[in-house]
C-alpha cells in the first residue's frame, strides 16, 4: 500500500495532544492521561479512512496510538462493539505489515464479538485480499480454554464480557476491576500469550458466593471416631488373620482345607493393613482440623457465674 502522506495521523496525534491537557490524570498505573471509548472509536475511523486512502503511514499510527496508548489507559469499561472495532483494527494493522495469520486471528475474535459487521465497500473493495481474510476467519478455530483468576472481591471483562471464557488461539481485550467495581488495568493479550494470574481462585468465587457458611467437617471429633472404628476393625481382622494363618501351619489340617486357610489369611492380613491405614489418615485428619480450626475462644467474662460474698 502506498502512502498519500501523514496528514491524518497528524491529526489524530494533535488530538490525543489536545486531549491530554482537558482530561484529568488517570489513577491507572502508568497512565498520564485516561482515554475513553470514543477515544478507541476515532482510532478506527481514522485507520478506516486511511485504508480506503491507501495511507499506510496514517493506518499504523492510528492503530499504534490506540494499541500503546488508549487501550492500556481505557478509565471505562469496554463495550462488546468497542472490543470488535479494536480487533478490526489490529487486524488491518497486521495485513498492512504481511502478517496474515495474525491479521485472521484478529479477525476471528472480532466475528466472535460482532458477527453481523461487513466492511463498506468504500473502505475495502469487493474483491480486496482483506475482504478474503475477513471471510476465511469465520471457520477458524477458538483454541483451548483457558480460566481466569481475577482479583479476590473483583472480576474480568473479557472483550466486554464479564468472566467470559477465554481461548487461547483468539486475541482478546482483558480489563481488570477490582472490588467496588474499580477498574485496575486493560491488557492487550494475543494468541499464546498466557492470561495473568489476578489470584489463585478461579473466576473469583468464595464460599459466601456459593452460599457456604461453615464447613461442618470442622469438628475433629468425628475423625477421631472413625479413626478408632477402622483401628478396632483393623485390630479383629489382624486377630482372625493369624488364626488362619495357624490353621494353615497346623500339621493337624486336612490338606483339603489348606488352601482355603491361606487364601483367609493373605485376604484378613491385607484388609487389616487397609484398616490400618486408614486409621492414620482419618487421625492425621482429625489432628489437622484441631490444629486449625480448634484453637481455644478467648476466656469471656460472665456475670452469672460471679457470686458477691
Amino acid at each position: 500500500m502506498k502512502s498519500i502522506g501523514g496528514k491524518m495521523s497528524k491529526i489524530l496525534l494533535s488530538a490525543m495532544l489536545a486531549l491530554s491537557i482537558v482530561m484529568p490524570r488517570s489513577a491507572l498505573a502508568g497512565c498520564e492521561v485516561p482515554t475513553v471509548l470514543a477515544d478507541l472509536t476515532r482510532s478506527e475511523v481514522v485507520a478506516e479512512e486511511a485504508f480506503a486512502q491507501m495511507n499506510a503511514e496514517g493506518l499504523l499510527t492510528a492503530s499504534t496510538l490506540a494499541r500503546t496508548r488508549i487501550l492500556p489507559c481505557l478509565a471505562q469499561p469496554l463495550s462488546v462493539n468497542a472490543a470488535a472495532g479494536f480487533h478490526r483494527l489490529m487486524a488491518m494493522e497486521a495485513f498492512i505489515n504481511n502478517d496474515e495469520p495474525r491479521a485472521i486471528a484478529e479477525f476471528h475474535a472480532a466475528r466472535k464479538l460482532e458477527p453481523g459487521y461487513a466492511f463498506s465497500t468504500e473502505v475495502v473493495d469487493a474483491d480486496h485480499p482483506l475482504r478474503a481474510l475477513y471471510e476465511t476467519a469465520a471457520s477458524v478455530a477458538d483454541g483451548e480454554a483457558e480460566p481466569v483468576y481475577p482479583p479476590i472481591g473483583g472480576y474480568i471483562m473479557v472483550s466486554g464480557v464479564r468472566n467470559a471464557a477465554r481461548y487461547k488461539a483468539t486475541p482478546v481485550v482483558i480489563q481488570v476491576f477490582g472490588p467496588g467495581d474499580v477498574l485496575m488495568e486493560t491488557r492487550y493479550i494475543q494468541p499464546g500469550e498466557a492470561i495473568p494470574k489476578w489470584s489463585d481462585n478461579p473466576l473469583g468465587l468464595t464460599a459466601a458466593d456459593l452460599g457456604i457458611k461453615r464447613s461442618p467437617l470442622k469438628d475433629p471429633r468425628p475423625w477421631y471416631i472413625a479413626a478408632g472404628v477402622s483401628a478396632l476393625t483393623g485390630g479383629v481382622l489382624y486377630a482372625v488373620a493369624m488364626n488362619e494363618r495357624s490353621l494353615f501351619e497346623d500339621p493337624g489340617t486336612p490338606d483339603g482345607e489348606l488352601l482355603g486357610h491361606q487364601s483367609s489369611a493373605n485376604t484378613l492380613g491385607a484388609a487389616s493393613i487397609v484398616a490400618a491405614g486408614t486409621t492414620l489418615v482419618f487421625t492425621g485428619l482429625g489432628v489437622g482440623f484441631q490444629v486449625h480450626f480448634g484453637a481455644k475462644q478467648p476466656p469471656t467474662l460472665s456475670t452469672e457465674a460471679y457470686h458477691a460474698p
